[in-house]
């Protein structure tokens, strides 16, 4: 709960911090209506760049508007950088009604911290906006260049700790490894940018933005590939979840339970997803389980109990088949399987069970803990835990449980 709060402060700091920044750097700009003109123009562009979001592997995404922003901090100065990204988050934010507004204000206060940042370098190292001489900015604009990767990543890192319980340190080398690459690319397509910018005018900056966003484009279409595979790996889980209405949307929540334990407990994020598709599936196998055993409200016979117990065996075989979901088909096979060696179906035990079975096991005994039953009401996630804790060595993994019990209030 305290890091809850805090994380809840953290963000309320941000905010503060970032629209200080706004206010004062326009209040004591020499000329804030040129800074407003020069936004103006840029700021349909900024439209095109915020719009065309590629995600990257295994987890994360960027825009191409920081070429736009580090040209205008090059030529023209830190006001009119803000309001190009103020504007160009706010705008598209808006029109596609991509994420919640709480998404939308934290982009913007990083980015506009992140780009003060830059400015602080730039400025220190000597670099002077239409001022000095190319060579002579382009040393401190490359410096300004580093430092904005390292504050966004740094902000970045802290967001997911504060909502995700994520250890900052790995998953500030995490990201840094994953925007790195495309970092150093977008850094120099800004300096190239900039030069045409300076030298030719403004229909040139629309021409080479507009090349740039053709060349990503088809790096766009690959991420929004992979998110309409989990789409459809969502619309089948919930179809299999529809077969009994106690445990409508069971899946999902599983997954997001699976995955914030992963991500809690340090894996890489490759392995992260494949337990968010084992978590998403692991009941899949209940399509050919009869109706009427899963949706049965009093205790099954031992019959029915075993009938029930080939579903973690169907899953795996109906997913193993399929190259992009078997790589998880051998957890969702086991995640039965009991720390002290009494699940099913073969009786392993301890770290003879994959790890990722062991969460999904957790995750999925949390949600059927949680939920309301029709013969009885959810208990409290307090109360969930202090069983899942007495459990702990004998059905479920320690190291999990522990884990769990870290993040169990951000969930």
């Amino acid at each position: 709960m305290r890091r809850f709060r805090f994380g809840y402060r953290y963000y309320l700091n941000v905010l503060v911090l970032a629209a200080g920044l706004v206010v004062l750097v326009l209040w004591r700009s020499k000329d804030p209506g040129a800074a407003f003109l020069t936004a103006l123009k840029i700021v349909p562009l900024a439209f095109l760049t915020e719009w065309l979001e590629v995600r990257m592997e295994p987890s994360g995404s960027f825009t191409l508007t920081p070429i736009l922003l580090f040209t205008v901090l090059l030529l023209e100065g830190l006001e009119p950088a803000i309001l190009v990204a103020t504007g160009a988050i706010l705008g598209i934010s808006t029109f596609t009604a991509k994420g919640s507004w709480q998404e939308m204000v934290d982009s913007i206060a990083r980015e506009v911290l992140s780009a003060a940042a830059f400015w602080v370098a730039f400025t220190l190292l000597g670099g002077e906006p239409g001022k000095t001489r190319w060579v002579e900015r382009t040393l401190p604009f490359l410096a300004g260049s580093l430092v904005y990767l390292g504050v966004r990543t740094t902000l970045t890192a802290l967001r997911f700790y504060f909502l995700e319980g994520i250890n900052i340190p790995w998953m500030w080398r995490k990201l840094l490894a994953q925007s790195s690459g495309h970092h150093l690319i977008i850094t120099l397509a800004a300096l190239a940018v900039a030069y045409l910018y300076a030298d030719l005018g403004y229909f040139t900056l629309a021409l080479a933005t507009g090349a740039i966003v053709e060349t990503y484009y088809p790096w766009k279409l690959l991420g929004e590939q992979k998110g309409v595979l989990f789409t459809s790996l969502r619309m089948i889980a919930a179809a299999v979840d529809a077969k009994d209405p106690y445990t409508y949307s069971h899946s999902q929540r599983v997954a997001y339970y699976a995955v914030r334990l992963a991500r809690a407990l340090g894996l890489p994020e490759d392995e992260v997803e494949r337990i968010r598709i084992g978590a998403l599936l692991h009941d899949i196998g209940k399509i050919g389980v009869s109706g009427r055993i899963i949706r049965k409200p009093a205790r099954l016979e031992e019959r029915e109990m075993q009938v029930m117990k080939t579903h973690s065996t169907l899953s795996a075989n109906i997913m193993a088949p399929i190259r992009i979901l078997g790589e998880a088909a051998e957890m969702v096979r086991y995640h039965h399987e009991h720390w002290d060696g009494s699940g099913y179906p073969n009786g392993l035990r301890g770290e003879e069970i994959p790890l990722g079975s062991r969460i999904i096991l957790v995750a999925d005994a949390l949600d059927a803990l949680v939920s309301d039953r029709p013969y009885r009401r959810g208990r409290t996630k307090e109360e969930a835990m202090q069983i899942l804790r007495e459990n702990a060595g004998r059905q479920f993994d320690p190291r999990v449980v522990e884990a769990l019990a870290s993040i169990i209030h951000l969930l």
